[in-house]
């Protein structure tokens, strides 16, 4: 069975038959008889429940909905998009068999995921029919006739946030004809009759059976889910006839909204408000009520570092499936692909089409079934978080799981965040029988409403190098080769002040993420299946700016070790000494047997120690140089115990505050001392770190 599809194309406000009416329409004498009076059903959606008040019956409203007082007439029922169902009984639906029409008022918050009933009563694409909107705003009428399926859809598009009055007449003798505000948005002449379902339950506002999302990625990775339709619906009503243009002309004038629909802007959670003190702050984000609702998670899931001297944040959101993201001071979100395995056709070729399918991913955890974050460590000099989540396909299955250990793949990655604004990203992938491979992939967020322009710049990457060699690359005429030697420097051109930045070890490989562009729509990769959606998909082109998307600008391959990421409202090549001094540490020299050393470790970016004297001084020096600064040190002191510190550099006590941070690590082996030092130098640095007056309740904020 293959199916058809009508567009029907206006190029005016109205045809010449109509225009000629149009003085007759207003003069209708009696719009709220034609309009409700004869109708066989009518829901009003004044609230507390789905009355129909022709039919006399109260429907079922299933999943999260809720009355809304501004409707077009009285109040409105606000569907969620996601599970609102108001569900008519098969016995109590009007006979239409000798044709109908449908009118109803609606208001979009985003358009539907694919094809979503305003009302339909179908059984698959057999028998029954439709009355819905498409995936990019679309509205019209799908129907069976003679068991063939055919969609009748209007090219007129509805936009967001705005009431639109919307009609369809199916006549037997005709066909059908469907009608936008008043007007008529197209005629589609039909030769057969339509197959009516009458055993299956009318459907308001979802579809009877779970579907694929239009405009994949990949068509051979689908995956079905449920939704629903995307915000405010009223005056929904049904007439067992074929109603006249001027009737339907006259439904629409006699209920002409008095303001603006109920529905917010979707914006990014507030992360900014509130205290600026360094630190990780347990909270629950908010985005919009309705997708809130869904989530069955207690106290406060997501965790906010803030830095008091920057006017950023790192946010480990449920909205991003906890991948971290960077924060700028204007609210630009940068995000990070993280692990990533896969299953590809010719494996699923060879494995029957069984088990996963396409990649398998954090991306893919939409409920948040395996990823979750905890905070380590929150003290005055470090905070560290750790992400943990499995590598699943969208309907949780990994692409190899050994079955007798009960093991598929995860990552572990823990985030060393100092008051600089800079962490270390330390990555631990779980690969069965595979050799782990660290990769990272530049992605930036476009909450709805805004397109990829919108945040980032076309001229997007800048890379450098440790020679001082620096390019920018622009994405204006088509994705560019990253060709600059070398690079171990990478910054984010975002629309802000302050742009992500990654520094990464030399010998790693930075490449444009070359693939899946459509230019007809951005310069930049654009989808939406990622953040914050709750359909199962394995990757979806964005269609419009009404869902929160992503774009991705490069991947960056490193063979082992950490990342450094963090945001800087500093040019490439004067983040060049940080770079230095991560990837080339100076060394730190002891004086004395007090303390022992471990080196640095780039993963921790910091310096690792050990007291060996209870009473003893720290006495060392960083030798600093050119190819090896000193920048923003921070040290890990095992065995330090409990008591307070006192820093002195060159000779000269620097006074805990901004500059000489430090906190407790208290552990089963005992009390560790946390210490970061923001000091910038090319020459040695003589440091002594000395035992203070002791004060557990002043730094009790260990882990």
């Amino acid at each position: 069975m293959q199916p058809t599809k009508w567009h029907f194309l206006m190029k005016s406000g109205r045809s010449a038959p109509l225009a000629r009416m149009g003085a007759l329409f207003l003069l209708v004498a009696a719009p709220q008889a034609q309009a409700t009076e004869d109708a066989v059903a009518w829901w009003k959606f004044d609230g507390p429940a789905a009355v129909d008040a022709a039919g006399g019956v109260t429907d079922a409203i299933q999943g999260n909905s809720k009355f809304m007082p501004e409707g077009v007439r009285g109040g409105c029922l606000r569907f969620d998009g996601f599970t609102t169902l108001v569900r008519r009984a098969a016995a109590k639906v009007p006979d239409l068999a000798r044709g109908f029409t449908v009118q109803g008022w609606v208001a979009l918050a985003a358009y539907p995921w694919n094809w979503t009933p305003v009302l339909a009563q179908r059984d698959a694409e057999t028998r029954g029919f439709s009355f819905g909107i498409d995936s990019t705003g679309h509205f019209g009428l799908q129907l069976a006739t003679d068991f063939r399926w055919t969609t009748c859809v209007s090219t007129q598009v509805l936009g967001f946030r705005t009431w639109y009055h919307l009609a369809v007449t199916y006549d037997p003798a005709f066909g059908v004809r469907l009608f936008l505000d008043g007007q008529e948005a197209g005629a589609f002449p039909l030769e057969k009759r339509l197959s009516l379902a009458k055993e299956i339950d009318l459907f308001i506002g979802r579809n009877h059976e779970q579907m694929v999302p239009a405009h994949l990625v990949r068509d051979w990775a689908k995956f079905p889910s449920w939704w629903a339709l995307d915000g405010l619906l009223d005056e929904l009503t049904i007439h067992d006839r074929v109603l006249s243009a001027a009737a339907i002309q006259a439904s629409r004038a006699a209920a002409v909204p008095s303001g603006v629909p109920n529905i917010p802007p979707r914006r990014f959670p507030e992360v900014a408000k509130g205290v600026q003190r360094f630190g990780a702050y347990p909270s629950r984000l908010e985005y919009y009520e309705q997708w809130d609702a869904l989530w069955q998670s207690a106290g406060e899931p997501d965790i906010v570092v803030k830095f008091d001297e920057l006017p950023v944040q790192l946010v480990f959101w449920r909205g991003t499936r906890y991948s971290p993201c960077w924060v700028s001071e204007n609210g630009k979100w940068m995000a990070d692909q993280s692990l990533e395995a896969g299953v590809w056709p010719e494996e699923l070729r060879r494995r029957g089409g069984q088990g996963a399918v396409g990649c398998c991913e954090h991306m893919s955890d939409a409920q948040c079934r395996f990823s979750h974050v905890r905070i380590v460590e929150n003290t005055d000099a470090r905070v560290v978080v750790h992400w943990r989540y499995a590598m699943v396909d969208a309907a949780y299955r990994f692409a190899e799981y050994d079955e007798v250990a009960g093991q598929g793949q995860y990552g572990d990655e823990f985030y060393y965040i100092y008051p600089d604004g800079v962490a270390s990203r330390d990555v631990t992938g779980w690969w069965p029988e595979r050799t782990h491979r660290v990769d990272q992939e530049t992605i930036f967020l476009s909450e709805p409403g805004t397109r990829p322009e919108d945040n980032c710049e076309l001229a997007a990457l800048s890379l450098a190098n440790l020679k001082g060699e620096a390019t920018t690359y622009s994405w204006e005429n088509g994705y560019p080769t990253l060709d600059l030697a070398q690079p171990v420097i990478q910054m984010v051109n975002l629309k802000s002040r302050f742009k992500p930045l990654i520094i990464v070890k030399p010998g790693s490989t930075i490449g444009t993420f070359n693939c899946e562009v459509r230019k007809e729509f951005s310069h930049f990769p654009w989808w939406n299946h990622w953040p914050v959606a709750r359909v199962s998909s394995d990757g979806r082109y964005a269609m419009a700016a009404d869902q929160a998307a992503h774009s991705s600008l490069s991947w960056v391959t490193q063979a082992a070790g950490a990342f450094l990421y963090g945001m800087t409202d500093q040019a490439p090549l004067q983040v060049l000494p940080m770079a230095k001094a991560w990837i080339h540490p100076p060394a730190l020299k002891l004086a004395g047997a007090a303390f022992s050393s471990d080196g640095y470790d780039p993963d921790q970016r910091a310096y690792l120690l050990h007291r060996v004297q209870p009473d003893g001084v720290l006495e060392a020096e960083l030798a600093g140089c050119a190819d090896s600064p000193v920048v923003n040190p921070a040290l890990v002191i095992r065995g330090w115990g409990e008591d307070d510190a006192v820093l002195k550099l060159d000779g000269d006590e620097v006074p805990r505050g901004r500059n000489f941070r430090y906190g407790h690590r208290r552990t089963l082996d005992g009390t560790d001392l946390i210490v970061w030092i923001k000091t910038t130098s090319e020459q040695a640095v003589p440091l002594a770190l000395s035992v203070g007056k002791r004060d557990v309740q002043k730094n009790s904020s260990g882990s």
